[in-house]
């Protein structure tokens, strides 16, 4: 990550961080500001309503430096989002200088930034949340899983030549092998090629039916990052898409549902995944084997191995969670995954 020097009509951003945490910044009413950081952004909870301010630095694939790209990055992700939580997706709106020199969201005056607003939804409809509380409803996975069916079936489907599609997955596993071998990285190389050398040995094994998937047309632009912190129970929605990067939104939706999984199973709840993907499956008539989605879930362990490996190397948040140790415990799920793709039945 490289941060940048933002100052803006000489205001940097703790000037505009502190502005955010006072209510009355805001043109809604509330009684405080509630401020959570994420790798990507702050977000602030101000009463019914969520304002987000992305960090003014640059990532791989993303660009956030200036004024004039975190303000087309807000109106990316309203736009993006829109498709699975509309009433969610406010609108992207300014933050102020106003004449009398107090920052403030909206009205007239110099823009200095630019926030995602949002409805601000129920916490213990999360479905993170959800599970830990223990209060997540077949019902309310139905929903979710028809939701996202009604979503994929949506979106324009990309044709793909077998052989195409399998040599891409493939590559990309490469791809996260050499990233992972990075000696600043500090993972076991041995581990690491065990584990990538399943998943490819899976994805061989697999071919015929991920190939006749790409020839069907089952790739589609899907959310990108299906996580269970994402998923709202009450009323059904998704939000927080991928929003920089469609090639990596475009997927299988059999590798997006098992991405839900993984992330359900490190929460202890597979079962929890598995409702939405039969939900899903009897909507769709998408109808796709175990060993696929085990193949998948090997493909996407070995992403989020990668993703939280590179926070070891991003000063701005390597103190906030044990990395190093979180990507070591994916890398042995990737290669768990991959075989039991391939394991008698």
């Amino acid at each position: 990550m490289y941060a940048a020097d933002d100052s803006t009509v000489g205001l940097g951003t703790s000037q505009k961080l502190a502005a955010l945490c006072n209510v009355a910044s805001y043109p809604v009413p509330a009684a405080s500001v509630e401020l959570i950081e994420t790798h990507f952004a702050w977000v602030f909870l101000v009463g019914e309503h969520a304002y987000k301010m992305k960090k003014p630095a640059a990532y791989p694939l993303l660009d956030l430096r200036s004024v004039e790209d975190r303000h087309r990055n807000c109106l990316d992700e309203v736009c993006l989002n829109r498709r699975l939580a509309p009433d969610v997706y406010l609108g992207a709106v300014p933050l102020i200088l106003d004449e009398q020199g107090e920052l403030r969201v909206g009205g007239k005056g110099s823009v200095v930034d630019w926030l995602v607003w949002m409805k601000r939804l129920p916490s213990h409809c999360m479905l993170d949340r959800a599970i830990v509380d223990k209060t997540v409803t077949p019902a309310a996975l139905a929903a979710v899983g028809s939701l996202l069916a009604q979503f994929y079936e949506r979106q324009q489907r990309y044709f793909m030549p077998a052989d195409y599609y399998v040599s891409r997955l493939r590559e990309r596993t490469a791809t996260e092998r050499q990233t992972l071998l990075a000696p600043e990285l500090n993972l076991n190389p041995t581990r690491v090629t065990t584990a990538v050398a399943s998943v490819d040995a899976a994805l061989e094994s697999l071919q015929l039916e991920l190939g006749s998937r790409a020839v069907e047309g089952r790739v589609v632009e899907c959310h990108g990052d299906l996580r269970p912190e994402h998923i709202c129970l009450a009323p059904p929605c998704v939000i927080d898409s991928l929003e920089f990067s469609r090639e990596l939104r475009t997927l299988d939706p059999a590798e997006e549902l098992a991405f839900l999984r993984l992330e359900c199973d490190v929460a202890g709840a597979p079962e929890v995944a598995d409702q939405v993907v039969t939900a899903y499956q009897n909507v769709s008539g998408d109808v796709f084997s175990r060993s696929l989605l085990d193949v998948y879930l090997g493909c996407r362990a070995l992403v989020r191995a990668k993703i939280l490996a590179w926070h070891v190397l991003d000063p701005t948040v390597a103190s906030l969670a044990p990395w190093t140790e979180k990507a070591r415990a994916y890398i042995e799920l990737a290669g768990r995954y991959a075989r039991s793709a391939v394991a008698p039945i």
